[in-house]
């Protein structure tokens, strides 16, 4: 389990604002940023998803990294936005009685303490719904290209073989689902990659 020193929302927010246009990322001043076919992000949205992402990978923000991370954040939410359409256009849900399961799910396959991600979160006047809704996304993603690929996918036995071999801690049924998995994922990156590609990108 990852544990997380005290950061400082206000130094990350000074590195931030040094490495990017954005002059105000408060809730009463949101400002466009990029528009993804008719989707928005605004400075709000890419602060608070910058400062988190920071939180999540228990990142040091400095001089030398923070280019690389702004535009990652970037990169993220462009692609959040759209797998968010393809989510509403295959109308995937997570119904209210699952959502606390899918979370603790998110938090566990990460190794990270959910408790005190929160914790931080909440100290440092972040804004949950921003986390909730990076969750909520990476859950129903992974349900919508479950749901469009895993009928695809044919293993081999010589590919279990092979893994067990190298892992004999691992039983056959649970190397099937590693191998089942790492191809949905090939699958799920090459879909978003071209849905990108297609999609109407604008950097006001």
């Amino acid at each position: 389990m990852i544990y997380y020193k005290k950061i400082s929302f206000f130094s990350l927010l000074i590195i931030f604002f040094h490495f990017c246009s954005i002059v105000s990322a408060n809730q009463s001043t949101h400002k466009i940023e990029i528009l993804v076919n008719d989707k928005i992000i605004t400075n709000y949205d890419i602060a608070q998803h910058f400062a988190i992402n920071s939180i999540l990978g228990n990142i040091n923000i400095s001089s030398e990294n923070g280019d690389f991370f702004y535009n990652k954040t970037v990169n993220e939410l462009i692609d959040m936005k759209i797998q968010q359409t393809q989510i509403n256009i295959y109308d995937i849900k997570i119904e209210d009685e699952n959502k606390e399961y899918y979370e603790n799910y998110y938090f566990q396959s990460k190794r990270l303490d959910k408790d005190k991600v929160y914790e931080i979160i909440r100290s440092n006047n972040l804004d949950i719904n921003a986390l909730k809704e990076k969750i909520n996304t990476s859950i129903a993603w992974e349900q919508l290209t479950a749901g469009l690929f895993l009928h695809t996918i044919s293993i081999s036995e010589s590919e279990v073989s092979e893994l067990l071999k190298n892992d004999e801690s691992l039983s056959p049924e649970l190397a099937k689902r590693i191998l089942t998995n790492k191809q949905v994922q090939l699958k799920s990156d090459k879909y978003l990659r071209d849905l990108r590609a297609e999609a109407n990108i604008e950097k006001r």
